[in-house]
């Protein structure tokens, strides 16, 4: 409050991280424009984390189902995709705010970690539906639910690069393009070599 001058200045409530992340399915260009900053970068990971787990472990079971895993590398997979949804959000978030620093990005790691991370909010959402499909339909969900999932948030992924960018769209779809061919490939490897 500025006394001198009679002047109180008050800032507009942040809405909660849950709140964010749902809107981020919708609306991510707001999100990452107004609301970004108070969304912690644990909360977000944890976003990711839980979507990958379940993605991951929606793979295993399809891949134990037409015989090429047991239930014990159904387990591991699932272990994998917490660290695929953490530590591996958090790598490609790094990279791209690498990537973006010579376009004049003025962001925090924190940040652009957060951003990358809350972005998979929808793939949660996909994951969480296909994995009851799996279990209740017996249905082979990975690539049905889970790369569906996955490519929903490439859309929040380019508003958070344009927004590192300055708006330079072709740069953006450039560099999410590549983020999102990285995430993908990653996981086609594990299942590949059948882990």
């Amino acid at each position: 409050m500025n006394m001198a001058a009679g002047v109180q200045q008050v800032q507009p409530p942040q809405p909660p991280a849950w709140k964010a992340a749902l809107s981020m399915m919708m609306n991510p260009g707001e999100v990452v424009k107004r609301q970004m900053a108070a969304v912690p970068w644990p909360f977000s990971l944890s976003i990711s984390g839980t979507a990958f787990t379940l993605f991951f472990l929606q793979t295993g079971i399809d891949m134990l189902r037409s015989g090429q895993l047991e239930v014990s590398a159904v387990a591991l997979m699932a272990f994998l995709g917490i660290l695929y949804g953490t530590l591996g959000i958090a790598a490609i978030a790094v990279l791209a705010w690498v990537l973006t620093k010579a376009a004049g990005n003025t962001y925090t790691l924190g940040w652009t970690v957060s951003a990358f991370a809350l972005g998979y909010s929808a793939t949660l959402v996909y994951a969480v539906i296909g994995l009851i499909c799996s279990l209740v339909f017996g249905w082979k969900t990975a690539v049905a639910f889970g790369v569906t999932g996955v490519l929903w948030a490439l859309r929040p992924t380019i508003f958070t690069i344009r927004q590192m960018t300055s708006d330079k769209a072709g740069l953006s779809v450039a560099i999410a393009t590549l983020c999102g061919a990285i995430l993908l490939f990653g996981w086609a490897m594990l299942g590949r070599f059948g882990f």
